[in-house]
């Protein structure tokens, strides 16, 4: 079988040969560009040289150059030859990386001499790495190709890249693509988004950029870094967008609530803007304002939902968030993250903290009732690479042999067939008199599990979804709803903290940036009093405030709520 996806590639060159694939700023700031032509013939040459090395198809690789045009062109080159790319971001932490190369057996490193380095002293994939090769030994090998050089035929089913999670609530896991679960991926974004190849994309993230060249679209790259979400320079984003007049832009909510901020503050627009993507995590209301006051009238946000295992889940459009489902949010209903994509099959079942080997209908819960949000489709993923364990938890085997996901993420649909999501699995908190029993995942997992189903009636403001019928579970999102809308506040996090015996409610917040000199102790009873008033929120008797919330290392905007618990139980006892 052809591999549709290095087809992609061969014909956006053999179509455009001089149309650029990538135009980046060198380390002096000047515009280079690279073609989809010389980005085709460089990734053969790299495969050349890696056939040199006699590689068999299904090797897992491990790729941990920095960021570079040759970067994106070896990963192509693996792709032509069946070698599995193990995709690890060593912001993860070096003992992490040490374990994810220990699950994937890999056995080749292809990195740079600083990787090369901390894999020396690391003793990383010492047991099962057999080639340890960088990009100059590559290149050197390409002069001399084997006699019979001819690149292998792919299955859809087999193994195409490992990728690994943030481990931003556990340990980061490795998600096996196959050949067609990323092309089906690829399919979707281009279907969902409306993705031509006349695009010009400003992608935040380097698999973006990836993807931006199976779809023919030019990828503008300021910083071939990649620096992480919160350290952006919002200056040399918003040239770039304005030089080249980008029209696509790719990005977590934290690099748009940089932007929005410099821009405002040095009066910039962004009038080429036409379509605007996040990922990551839902974009705060105040940041889908104060962006929006940078573009012109016909551009539009899009919020998409999904994960590594798979993307894109559910979409929805800004527009939708700033005139209704932000006023629902404020009530207690959650955060609206739209409908379910073509190709994405949404189903919502019985919160459970044990495995579902298989489906049965009477997991599924019905509109209005919250519930874990598990996931069907060809991009699905279907296993970790060396976790059975998280396997067996994550995935359902459904009644015709396809693999559902389970997203670890609770939501519920309203009677509009719109997702709400409610929070992560892992972090709700169950009220009870008992001790907790500390947990996998920080935020301590306790001896008397509900089903934590939430009867949704038909008003936001009578019993809003954040908490259980027997009042003894809250979920996040809800509860945090209420709070985010009050003007000082930029974003908050509930959390459980065992005091005198029980498990108690916190709320930590964290304030808009004009207003971190404000009355806190004013604030705080403003806070108190505005939870008193909802059902939902009554509970929650304390209130913290933080500087800067901890949050994970590849979008920097999910909120790392384990470490807030423990922060909050060191502060309390």
């Amino acid at each position: 079988m052809m591999n549709s996806l290095l087809t992609r590639l061969d014909e956006n060159a053999a179509r455009h040969p001089h149309k650029a694939a990538f135009v980046f700023a060198d380390s002096a700031g000047k515009w280079q560009t690279v073609t989809y032509q010389q980005l085709c013939e460089r990734s053969q040459q790299l495969a050349r040289g890696l056939a040199a090395f006699d590689i068999r198809p299904g090797s897992r690789a491990v790729l941990m150059i920095p960021p570079s045009v040759d970067f994106f062109a070896l990963a192509f080159a693996l792709l032509r030859l069946g070698i599995v790319a193990v995709l690890i971001d060593p912001a993860i932490g070096l003992r992490n990386v040490t374990r994810c190369l220990a699950q994937t057996a890999a056995e080749i490193f292809l990195g740079s001499p600083l990787t090369h380095g901390l894999r020396i002293l690391f003793g990383w994939g010492k047991p099962t790495l057999r080639l340890k090769l960088s990009l100059g030994d590559i290149q050197r090998a390409s002069r001399k190709p084997p006699p019979h050089f001819q690149p292998p035929t792919l299955p859809p089913d087999g193994e195409m890249a490992v990728i690994f999670t943030s481990g931003s609530t556990g340990l980061p896991k490795g998600a096996i693509y196959t050949q067609a679960n990323f092309a089906a991926q690829v399919t979707m974004l281009e279907n969902t988004l409306h993705l031509a190849g006349d695009e010009v994309d400003l992608p935040a993230f380097p698999i973006f950029a990836l993807i931006d060249c199976l779809l023919g679209v030019t990828a503008v790259i300021p910083d071939m870094r990649f620096p992480r979400p919160a350290r952006v320079d919002p200056r040399r984003i918003i040239a770039a967008i304005q030089s080249q007049r980008v029209d696509t832009l790719f990005a977590s909510p934290v690099v748009l609530a940089r932007l929005a901020r410099y821009g405002a503050e040095k009066r910039e627009k962004l009038p080429s803007l036409r379509r605007i993507i996040t990922a990551g995590a839902p974009a705060p209301v105040a940041v889908l304002e104060e962006f929006s006051q940078l573009l012109s009238d016909e551009a539009e946000v899009w919020g998409v939902y999904g994960a590594t295992e798979t993307l894109p889940v559910t979409l929805i459009n800004g527009r939708e968030i700033l005139s209704e489902t932000r006023f629902l949010s404020a009530q207690g209903a959650g955060v609206c993250i739209g409908r379910p994509v073509e190709g994405a099959e949404v189903r919502i079942v019985q919160i459970t903290d044990n495995p579902i080997p298989a489906w049965d209908e009477t997991l599924r819960l019905p509109a209005g009732q919250i519930g874990e949000i598990v996931v069907k489709g060809e991009a699905v993923t279907e296993k970790y690479v060396g976790k059975a364990d998280y396997t067996r938890l994550s995935k359902i085997q459904d009644t015709d042999g396809q693999i559902l996901h389970r997203m670890g993420d609770v939501g519920y649909f309203d009677a509009q067939g719109r997702l709400w999501y409610c929070g992560r699995k892992s972090h709700r908190v169950i009220l009870t008199d008992s001790k907790i029993e500390r947990g996998r995942r920080g935020l301590g997992r306790f001896t008397r599990i509900k089903s934590a189903q939430s009867a949704f009636a038909s008003s936001f403001l009578s019993v809003p979804p954040g908490i259980s019928s027997d009042g003894e579970t809250l979920f996040t999102e809800p509860i945090e709803g209420f709070f985010n809308a009050h003007p000082l506040v930029y974003r908050s996090a509930l959390v459980g903290v065992e005091l005198a015996g029980s498990v108690q409610p916190v709320l930590w917040v964290e304030l808009q940036p004009s207003a971190r000199d404000a009355d806190k102790s004013r604030l705080r009873a403003e806070l108190l009093q505005l939870a008193a008033n909802h059902p939902a929120t009554q509970r929650i008797q304390t209130i913290l405030f933080h500087s800067d919330f901890p949050t994970d290392v590849r979008h920097n905007s999910k909120i790392i709520r384990e470490k807030l618990a423990r922060q909050a139980q060191r502060k309390l006892t």
